[in-house]
């Protein structure tokens, strides 16, 4: 019985630990992507900021996830910002040197730019777009 109690604490702190570093380096990719020249990334993006919030959407043309689930979200959140807001798409198997720079290690991924062009927040997976509107509240 104490045996299994010491491998069930030993899992836990092991699963807490993989959490802890995962968030770790999350947060150091983001600093790295704020820290970024806008210049050098709008020049990948081959796109000129222009003055609007901006979505960068990263997908892929086998990406189920992509094409339903963010797609939807990114739909909406156009249909509730218009013209205030600028969504890139960008074909992270055609253009890999883009998805790298931005640090996109799964797709779907977002990244969010400010009305500067300057990076706000970047999100790996699926992100809804309740979410989104608020990382863009903060540009």
């Amino acid at each position: 019985m104490v045996e299994r109690l010491l491998i069930l604490g030993a899992i836990a702190v092991l699963v807490v630990a993989l959490i802890v570093g995962g968030r770790v380096l999350a947060g150091r990719r983001l600093s790295r992507l704020r820290g970024a020249d806008p210049d050098y990334l709008w020049a990948l993006l081959r796109a000129d900021p222009d003055g609007r919030p901006t979505v960068v959407a990263f997908s892929t043309p086998n990406c189920a996830a992509c094409k339903t689930a963010q797609l939807s979200a990114l739909t909406a959140l156009k249909a509730n910002l218009g013209s205030r807001l600028r969504i890139i798409q960008v074909d992270a198997s055609d253009r890999p040197e883009v998805a790298n720079t931005f640090g996109v290690l799964t797709v779907p991924a977002t990244v969010v730019l400010d009305r500067t062009g300057r990076v706000a927040a970047a999100n790996q997976g699926f992100a809804t777009a309740d979410q989104l509107a608020l990382q863009l509240r903060l540009t």
